[in-house]
């Protein structure tokens, strides 16, 4: 049986040149990077380096960036620690991440919460978000590679539209690493996150960038870490591998674009079945959401699964939930229980992708046949 991974935007393998590189940091290099003696500082001295590639990669300051233990971690400091007294209103769209959303709904007890929407394509408008923005909005979330259905969102201009009333503008960048320039002094966010797991890194690890200028307050009180802003010993380990990484996506991004980009196609060239999803619009070709009609697509999942296909029906996060991913949802798509995500890696092969297709075909021809009748009675 073929075993093909099409899930990277849910989780990548570790890179072996990361693995090498943080692999002293669990043995011989061990040390607490808090501690003052010799060996802990130079556990420092690594971390350190690690912080200004990270900067560098997305093109910070090295003050600017604070590690963390991944993506959510970072978005519930961001949205919780940023806002202040006298802004009492908060705007996240309709198509982040299922932790944006989630403490948006948990800061509805504190703040005024507004969900901008997308439109057909995916797409978060500045005019939209003008609708909806208001002279006391503390923060605006707007993610910059939907996890979903790939669509690149005009960050640039949003933020302009957020710093037109003051309001600070956060962007979640996880999906985004691997396929688009990130340069935080182009687009003017004020902060932004990524998680090392979806790059080739390890899992664990990850950081908010917050711009100098920006006031935030400590997420997690303790002995002080992170300059006082992010309490608990520092996973060196993760923390390099993430470094090597990040360096790693931005050295090899238009090679691997290209690639991928083939991939995508040759892919959806040997598909008979289904219908993309947001293909008109800004996208990465790493995911690829296909709807297919008549088809459940957690049962569809599962035969896949079985037949070797590895995709998802969504958000790995929420892989559980029975309800359609909310972006699909938000831009109305049609039969949003019958799609299926597809996503691909700097490894995956045109042969793989191909064969993954051939082998969709098969089992949804199968499906289809077998599926239950609608009911035309009422």
């Amino acid at each position: 049986m073929i075993k093909i991974y099409l899930d990277h935007a849910a989780t990548t393998p570790v890179d072996r040149d990361v693995l090498t590189a943080a692999m002293p940091y669990f043995g011989s290099d061990f040390y607490n990077p808090s501690s003052l003696h010799a060996a802990g500082q130079k556990a420092s001295r690594a971390v350190e380096s690690a912080r200004l590639a990270c900067a560098e990669a997305i093109g910070a300051k090295l003050e600017g960036i604070y590690f963390t233990s991944g993506g959510t971690e970072a978005v519930n400091w961001a949205l919780k620690c940023a806002p202040t007294a006298d802004r009492s209103h908060i705007v996240v769209s309709a198509i982040e991440h299922d932790s944006v959303l989630a403490c948006a709904d948990k800061l509805r007890a504190e703040y005024d919460v507004d969900i901008v929407e997308p439109n057909a394509d995916g797409i978060i408008t500045p005019d939209a978000l003008r609708a909806v923005i208001r002279d006391d909005t503390a923060i605006v979330c707007v993610m910059t590679v939907n996890n979903i259905v790939g669509t690149i969102q005009p960050i640039k201009e949003l933020t302009e539209v957020a710093h037109e009333v003051g309001a600070l503008m956060f962007t979640d960048a996880v999906q985004a690493v691997n396929a688009c320039d990130i340069d935080v002094a182009e687009t003017g966010v004020d902060m932004l996150c990524v998680s090392a797991h979806k790059f080739y890194g390890m899992k664990g690890a990850g950081f908010l960038y917050v711009d100098p200028r920006t006031k935030i307050s400590p997420f997690i009180d303790g002995g002080g870490q992170e300059r006082g802003m992010r309490s608990g010993t520092l996973n060196v380990p993760a923390i390099v591998a993430m470094a090597k990484a990040i360096t790693a996506a931005k050295t090899e991004r238009k090679a691997n674009a290209e690639h991928i980009a083939q991939v995508s196609l040759e892919f959806l060239s040997a598909l008979k079945y289904g219908t993309p999803v947001a293909m008109n619009s800004p996208k990465i070709d790493d995911i690829v959401s296909v709807v297919f009609d008549g088809v459940n697509g957690g049962r569809l999942a599962v035969a896949l699964s079985m037949a070797g296909v590895y995709c998802s029906v969504g958000s790995a996060c929420s892989a559980g939930s029975a309800v359609p991913p909310a972006t699909l949802t938000a831009m109305g798509v049609e039969n949003a229980d019958c799609v299926l995500r597809f996503s691909f890696g700097k490894k995956t092969t045109v042969a793989q992708a191909v064969a993954a297709a051939q082998t969709i075909n098969v089992v949804v021809s199968r499906l289809v046949k077998t599926a239950e009748p609608k009911d035309v009675s009422a």
